[in-house]
């Protein structure tokens, strides 16, 4: 009876164990189908938005005599440091200092006390080259000044005056690695060492070194334009070739006398006789003519020819300098205009648009009256295109 007893109390335990796995195994399953019907279903993938843009140039700021309350304002040259602007006035060959945030004058250099005597520049100044703690200023007279910054204190001069001497009437100039570059009137390039322009050297600098001829002998005065590329390399236009050169940085520091600078393989070939030359990291902006010439620096293509941007037309633009990437300013010398311009570029938003073939996108841009406005864009330089070829 006892064993019975204890076979039957098994048989039960065994029974309730089987009731409870499946009862768990019922939970579990009611459970995760509880959780799985809870469960939000994957999101469908958004459509991925593509961000198209394009240029725009629009003139922020004309500034006249007026504005600046000077008599006689002929910009020419330009220059830049910070928020200063050096223009050469050629009414009266002399510099102005343009404090570019208030967009007023913060004086004229025409003249300064050295060694006791009065000096001024006696000819028409030509380049204009700020640094960090220097201003070198070439007349056309074959002297180079050079001057303190922010003092504006007299540091020395290259050449005397004299054609034949240190200075060969110098027509563009500029900065790197300690060497002073200066394009002379036949075309050659002479090279002098910071480090030697000093007040008790004036006017005895010797010429460090002259490259072989780089472009035409300029007999006329083009305007000529030296700027570095921010790639060890100087860019020199040549109005008479219609070129724009470049020249090797790194070689003019060990190079021989009459040895080549060029980088002949690298030379610009434009449509348009080069004056002025402003470079950004993205482009190049080359005055030459009634226009504002664009070259696109990584596509290597000429992309844009500016007459008129948002509130300006241009008469004759000469010369250009890069306050900033997407700021210029212009000076325009025409007698009907006599203008310094800020231009400012700005990078817009295509918000509706439909493929036109190839690079190419039709875009329509409301305007303040309600209504759109269509035209081109090719998307390899995010210029305006005024005439486009679909194909």
């Amino acid at each position: 009876m006892k064993n019975g007893t204890t076979e039957t109390q098994i048989s039960h335990s065994i029974l309730s164990l089987r009731y409870l796995l499946l009862t768990l195994s019922i939970l579990t399953i009611v459970r995760c189908g509880k959780s799985d019907e809870g469960s939000p279903s994957p999101a469908p993938e958004a459509d991925k938005y593509e961000s198209y843009w394009y240029y725009s140039y629009e003139a922020e700021r004309v500034l006249t005599a007026a504005d600046l309350s000077v008599d006689d304002f002929t910009p020419y040259t330009l220059g830049s440091l910070g928020d200063t602007l050096f223009v050469a006035g050629n009414a009266g060959n002399s510099l102005l200092l343009i404090d570019t945030e208030r967009e007023e004058m913060l004086r004229t250099l025409d003249s300064w006390d050295f060694n006791g005597e009065r000096k001024h520049f006696g000819s028409r100044i030509e380049a204009v080259v700020p640094t960090a703690d220097r201003l070198y200023v070439a007349e056309r007279e074959s002297k180079i000044h050079c001057f303190t910054l922010p003092a504006l204190e007299y540091a020395g001069c290259i050449g005397n005056g004299n054609w034949n001497n240190a200075v060969f009437q110098a027509q563009a100039a500029a900065v790197a690695d300690g060497l002073i570059f200066s394009r002379d009137k036949n075309g050659t390039v002479s090279l002098y060492r910071e480090a030697d322009v000093t007040p008790a050297n004036y006017q005895q600098v010797s010429r460090y070194r002259r490259s072989a001829t780089v472009g035409a002998v300029n007999n006329n005065f083009a305007t000529h334009c030296m700027r570095p590329d921010g790639m060890g390399r100087l860019l020199l236009t040549d109005y008479n070739q219609r070129k724009i050169h470049v020249l090797d940085i790194a070689a003019a520091a060990q190079m021989e006398n009459g040895a080549a600078l060029e980088l002949p393989e690298q030379v610009l070939s434009p449509d348009f006789a080069p004056t002025g030359l402003a470079v950004t990291p993205e482009r190049y902006y080359v005055t030459g003519g009634n226009r504002i010439h664009i070259y696109d620096r990584d596509n290597a293509v000429w992309s844009k020819s500016l007459q008129s941007i948002g509130g300006y037309t241009f008469a004759q633009p000469v010369c250009i300098q890069a306050q900033a990437d997407s700021v210029l300013w212009v000076s325009d010398m025409a007698a009907s205009k006599r203008a310094l311009v800020k231009m400012v570029v700005h990078k817009n938003e295509i918000r509706e648009y439909e493929r036109a073939g190839g690079h190419l996108l039709k875009v329509a841009e409301p305007t303040t009256r309600g209504t759109s406005r269509e035209f081109f864009v090719d998307m390899r330089t995010h210029e305006i295109v005024e005439e486009p070829h679909i194909r």
